[in-house]
C-alpha cells in the first residue's frame, strides 16, 4: 500500500494507482486528508471497495442474487422476499450462471425478457426485470432501462359481480359456512385476504372489526405476521353489517385466542370458486369482492374519501384507476336514460 506523503499546505495525500489509459500513461486516484492515518485509510478502503468489485464482477446471477436477498431479508415483507425467490427458479434459465459482469455488457438480460415475453404478463416482466436491476446495483453495475425493452403495458381488470351475482353470492355462501365470514368481510367491508387472515378474537368488538396487520406466505410458503399492511391507511376500524357481526361473534365464542380463521388465503379462494363453479357463476375471486364493495360504495354516490377510509387505501389515484367499477345494469340503464333524453331533442 502507498505511503501518505505530507504537501506544502500541512495535509496529507496518498496516490492510489489504478491503471493506465488509452495511450498507456499510468493512472492514480488522490485521496487528501487532514493526517496521514486517515489519508492511507481512506486509500486503503478504495482498494478494498474496488478488489470486492472486482471479485463481484465474476460472481454468477444465482449468487449475486442471494447475496440481495440475504442483504434484504429483514427489511423486506416476507411475501416480496417470497416473490424474489419464485423469479429465482422460474423466470432466469439464461441468467443464473452467467457473471453479472457479463450482463452489464451484452444483450443477454434482453434475451431473457424476449423470452418470458411469451409466457408471462407485463406486469410480471417489469417486476422480473425491477428484480434483476436491484441485484446489479447493489454490486455497483447500474443497467439503464432504456436499453431493455418490455412488453407494453395490459388491461387486466379484475371482473367484477353484478348486482344480480352479489345477491346470489351472498345466499350460496351459506352453503359453504367455513369460508361466509372471510368472503362476506371483504365484500361488506372490503378486506384484503391477508388482513382477513390476521384477525383475532381480540380484534372484534361487537359491530366493529379492528383491521391492523396481515398474515403473507414467506418463501417456505408458511404464513408469517407483519404488523404493517399494504398501506398506512390499511390500519382501520370498520363496522360490520349486523348480520356479519353475528357471525363474528359466534366465532369469537367458539375461537377464544389466536387467529381466527384457521383457512388460509389460498384455501379459502379454492372453495370460493368451487361454490361458484357448482352454481354455474363466473370465477370472481375474492378480491373481485372487495372491488365490488368500491362499486358499491361509488354507485351510492359515497364520496371518494369515505371509500378510502372504509377500504384501507391511501391514495385517491388507485381508487380511481383501479376500483371506480360502474355496475353493467346501471351502465345499461344510464344509457337507455341518455338515449331517451336526446330522443326527445332529436324530435323537436
Amino acid at each position: 500500500m502507498a505511503k501518505a506523503k505530507k504537501l506544502p499546505s500541512g495535509n496529507w495525500r496518498v496516490l492510489v494507482y489504478i491503471g493506465n489509459d488509452r495511450n498507456g500513461k499510468r493512472q492514480y486516484k488522490s485521496f487528501t486528508e487532514s493526517t496521514k492515518k486517515e489519508a492511507e485509510y481512506a486509500a486503503a478502503e478504495y482498494v478494498l471497495n474496488r478488489r470486492r468489485e472486482n471479485q463481484a464482477e465474476n460472481l454468477s446471477f444465482q449468487k449475486a442474487s442471494d447475496r440481495y436477498i440475504e442483504s434484504k431479508s429483514n427489511l423486506l415483507s416476507p411475501a416480496t422476499l417470497r416473490g424474489y425467490r419464485i423469479m429465482q427458479r422460474n423466470a432466469y434459465p439464461l441468467l443464473l450462471d452467467q457473471p453479472i459482469g457479463k450482463l452489464a455488457v451484452n444483450d443477454l438480460i434482453q434475451r431473457q425478457m424476449n423470452e418470458n415475453a411469451a409466457i408471462y404478463s407485463a406486469k410480471s416482466l417489469k417486476n422480473q426485470f425491477g428484480f434483476i436491476t436491484a441485484v446489479m446495483r447493489y454490486f455497483k453495475y447500474n443497467i439503464d432501462s432504456k436499453d431493455v425493452t418490455l412488453k407494453p403495458p395490459e388491461d387486466h381488470s379484475i371482473p367484477v359481480p353484478t348486482k344480480r351475482d352479489v345477491e346470489l353470492i351472498v345466499k350460496i355462501l351459506q352453503q359453504t359456512p367455513e369460508i361466509e365470514c372471510q368472503a362476506l368481510l371483504a365484500l361488506t367491508c372490503s378486506l384484503r385476504q391477508s388482513e382477513i387472515a390476521a384477525i383475532t378474537p381480540f380484534d372484534v368488538n361487537g359491530r366493529v372489526v379492528r383491521v391492523h396487520g396481515a398474515r403473507v406466505p414467506d418463501e417456505t410458503n408458511k404464513l408469517v405476521y407483519k404488523e404493517t399492511n399494504k398501506s398506512k391507511a390499511g390500519t382501520r376500524n370498520v363496522i360490520m353489517p349486523d348480520y356479519l357481526a353475528a357471525k363474528m361473534a359466534r366465532r369469537c365464542l367458539k375461537v377464544k385466542e389466536g387467529w381466527l380463521f384457521d383457512t388460509t388465503p389460498g384455501q379459502v379462494l379454492y372453495r370460493f370458486k368451487k361454490l361458484l363453479k357448482s352454481n354455474k357463476m363466473p370465477l370472481y375471486t375474492i378480491h373481485s369482492l372487495r372491488h365490488c364493495f368500491a362499486a358499491i360504495m361509488h354507485a351510492q354516490h359515497v364520496p371518494d374519501k369515505y371509500v378510502m377510509e372504509m377500504g384501507g387505501w391511501s391514495s385517491d389515484n388507485v381508487l380511481k384507476k383501479v376500483y371506480q367499477y360502474t355496475f353493467e345494469e346501471e351502465a345499461a340503464e344510464a344509457k337507455k336514460e341518455a338515449n331517451n333524453y336526446f330522443d326527445s331533442l332529436l324530435k323537436k
